[in-house]
This record gives structure tokens, sequence and C-alpha cells, in this order.
């Protein structure tokens, strides 16, 4: 048997047809394997990564039906077409929560606006207050305060965050011995000037409530006329900004600021026209010269008492005109500045 199995296997040998069709059918058994195994590990990753893709899509339904944003205290102001959004966020979900977008709609005039540079990130629990310096800007043109709005949110997840205003009543209404007018806290800012009549990086100036002492300086306020009756409200020459220092040394005075003219530029125009303010309308006032009616390069207002340097003291506005067709007067004991020495 040994000897005929060796000579079959010489006589296969010698026979190189028999001998090639052997590797040949060995090298496509090794192919068929190759590919056999490749396809199935191939067929194997793919289904790894599409348990993967639906475990991921799952918990992004989870963590999106589990985001839960409420949105309170909602409030619209707006300052040349510039819809200022106040509102407190609750994260009361489980989850974190992105919001990336603030879409406003002013129904009033059919138009709407978007803030999409949004990064605010509520943990669970979270409170976010977005008020005073911290409110959304939204640009509407045309868009008054007296406007209907509506708005949401959209979170980093798609959802919705709508932020409902609720019934309320405005502080004209609530305590009428306050008066029509209502300041913007958090716009007072100064100027200082770049020439004689003209104010430097008008209109945005100093946001501040501090102040250099010994400099040419003019204010900037932004009142809103929230007057019940709806009616115009309009400043005459004698509205001013009166800054006042407590007794704190000898000599210490008060200082006066009369209202002015202010074009586009930046310019304090020489005489002074009066300034009406429409019903739910915002407006930057500002209060430059010396003497009232009037503005000239001497009418530059500045404190010089070297008594009450580095000291704090009390701003009061005091509005002077008409209401409609009646006198209107009018006293915002409303914020302190202090007074360096730069």
């Amino acid at each position: 048997m040994r000897l005929s199995l060796r000579k079959r296997v010489k006589k296969l040998i010698a026979n190189s047809k028999g001998f090639s069709s052997v590797i040949g059918t060995t090298f496509m058994v090794l192919v068929m394997m190759f590919l056999s195994t490749s396809v199935f590990l191939w067929t194997l990753s793919q289904d790894t990564l599409y348990n993967q893709a639906v475990r991921e899509r799952n918990q992004m339904d989870i963590n999106s039906s589990s985001e839960r944003i409420t949105a309170s205290n909602v409030n619209y102001t707006v300052i040349d077409s510039a819809v200022r959004v106040e509102a407190t966020l609750i994260n009361e979900g489980s989850v974190s929560v992105q919001i990336v977008t603030l879409w406003v709609v002013d129904t009033t005039i059919q138009k709407y606006g978007f803030n999409n540079t949004l990064s605010l990130n509520l943990k669970p629990g979270d409170t976010l207050n977005l008020v005073g310096a911290n409110a959304i800007m939204v640009t509407i043109e045309g868009s008054e305060t007296s406007h209907q709005f509506n708005s949401w949110f959209v979170t980093a997840r798609g959802n919705t965050v709508p932020l409902e205003r609720e019934g309320g009543i405005i502080v004209a209404q609530l305590a009428q011995g306050i008066g029509s007018m209502a300041l913007n806290f958090y716009t007072f800012r100064y100027f200082e000037y770049d020439g004689d009549y003209d104010l430097k990086d008008y209109p945005a100036g100093n946001a501040s409530f501090t102040v250099p002492h010994g400099t040419d300086i003019a204010f900037g306020v932004v009142l809103t006329n929230l007057d019940p009756s709806k009616q115009t409200l309009t400043l005459d020459q004698y509205s001013q900004l009166w800054l006042y220092f407590p007794i704190t040394a000898p000599g210490a005075k008060d200082y006066v600021w009369y209202i002015v003219n202010v074009d586009e530029n930046g310019t304090i125009q020489t005489s002074y026209s009066e300034i009406s303010l429409e019903y739910g309308k915002a407006k930057l006032l500002v209060f430059a010269s010396e003497t009232a009616g009037s503005f000239d390069s001497n009418s530059k207002v500045s404190v010089t008492n070297p008594n009450v340097r580095n000291n704090l003291c009390a701003v009061n506005l005091l509005l002077h005109g008409k209401l409609g067709d009646r006198d209107y007067g009018q006293n915002i004991p409303f914020v302190s500045v202090y007074c360096y020495e730069p």
C-alpha cells in the first residue's frame, strides 16, 4: 500500500497538469475562506455600528423627551428696534440643557427676528435669570414696546421653550404717583467729548456708574413712556439731570446737566427743540448743557470741586413738559455714581 501511494504521488508530480489543478483548487479554497471571513467580519462590524447608532438615537430621544425648561417673568421692551427680552428659566428636567437660539415675533407688525449666538447651559435644577444686563436682544425693525410679541427658545436637541408673557400691571399703572416715565436702569451711561460738540462713542458711550472727576462729560439715559392714558409726553428745555453730593466736606455742591438734542452722529445741537416720546416707545436722552435751551463749547459740565473727589453722589432726573395738552413734571431718583479722580 505504501508502495502504491508513493507511485501515485510520483505519478501526480510527474503530471504537471494534475499538480497545477491541486494547487489551484487549494488556492481557490483559501481565497473563498478569506473572502467569507472578510464578509462575515464586515457584516459583524456594520451590525455593531447599527446597534450603537440605534442605542445613541434612543438615548437622544430619551434625553430630548426629558428636557423640561419653564419660562416665567417674561417682559419685552424695545430700544431703537432692538427687542429686549427678559425671562427667568428653570430646568425642571433630569438632563442638562443647552439653549442656542431665541426667536421673537412682533405680531403687531407681523415681523420676526432671532438671536442664534446663545450658549445658555442649565443643569438639572438650575435657574437662569435673564434680566437687566443679561437680557437677550433681538432686532426687529419697526418694533415698539407697546406691540404684542411671541417668542420661544430652541435647545441644542431641537426642542422649543415658549415664553408666555404673564398678565401684569406696568409700574406707571400700579403706582401712578411715581409717574408715567420709566427708566431702564441698566442702560445708564456717560459720554466724553471728541471736539467741541461731538460725543465720543455715541450712542453706546460708557455704561458705568463711575464717572471721572475734572473731565467734561454728558449723561445718557433710556426712558420709556408708559403712561396709562397712552398720551405722548413732550419734554421741554428745563428737563435736567441733577447730581447731588452729600455734605461730606466743606464746599460740597451739586451739579446740573440740561437736556440737549443730539443727531445720529453724536453731534449736540446748539439750540434745543422739544423731544416727544410716544406711548410705549423707549428713547435715549442726553443731558449735557450747563444752560437750559442752548449749548456751545462753553456749556460743557464737569465735576471740578476738589472736595468731592473720590466720593459717592446721588443722581436725580428732573423732567418737565407736557403730557398730551397738560403740564407734566416727574422726579426720578434712580441711580448713584462714584466720582473718581483719573
